[in-house]
């Protein structure tokens, strides 16, 4: 597992970026002066005027072998989405407008293998390449709503799987054409 949270992190919240004007277009049909604020990490406390806000947490990664050579960890992110709205009578639509363009936007096609910002991976046929996601995913969303107040919130969660080969040169033994797994070569 070599790709970082953090630059996968970046990457969404690029994408989110690029796709700003249909999440405000959504936002200012309820709010006109509003748009989506997206933070890395979430936040103990966040002003009134920071609503809406998406806050993208990494939660775990796992690993698995997916060939001789090469490895498929997936990262696992936990979105929340935080709106505040006076009016009741449009503060569930609200939320799950905007919930739904962002989860949209996520899921879409072209955007499932995104190349990860920062990040590069080794192809034995041609060197250093960007580390693009193999496939994300958002998996689940669960809206609700404070007691106090008239803040909503929706979490979801976020996966996405890379693929990250090894060069063929840390399985040779020796002068020996025939890779192995039983022993790396040291490269000195």
């Amino acid at each position: 597992m070599y790709t970082s949270p953090h630059s996968l992190c970046l990457t969404l919240i690029s994408l989110l970026e690029r796709n700003a004007i249909q999440i405000n277009q959504v936002i200012r049909a309820f709010a006109p002066n509003k748009s989506l604020n997206v933070y890395e990490g979430v936040r103990t406390v966040l002003a009134a005027d920071a609503y809406p806000s998406l806050e993208i947490e990494p939660t775990n990664g796992a690993n698995q072998w997916a060939t001789t050579r090469a490895q498929r960890p997936r990262y696992n992110f936990s979105c929340t989405l935080t709106t505040l709205c006076d009016n009741p009578k449009f503060s569930v639509e609200y939320m799950t407008a905007i919930a739904t363009v962002v989860v949209g936007i996520m899921t879409d096609p072209q955007n499932l293998q995104l190349p990860v910002i920062g990040e590069s991976r080794w192809d034995a046929t041609g060197g250093l390449y960007p580390t693009r996601i193999l496939d994300s995913l958002v998996e689940d969303v669960t809206y609700n709503s404070e007691k106090e107040g008239s803040l909503r919130r929706c979490e979801f969660s976020w996966f996405a799987l890379i693929h990250e080969p090894y060069p063929d040169i840390k399985f040779r033994l020796g002068e020996s054409s025939s890779p192995t797994v039983l022993r790396p070569a040291v490269v000195t």
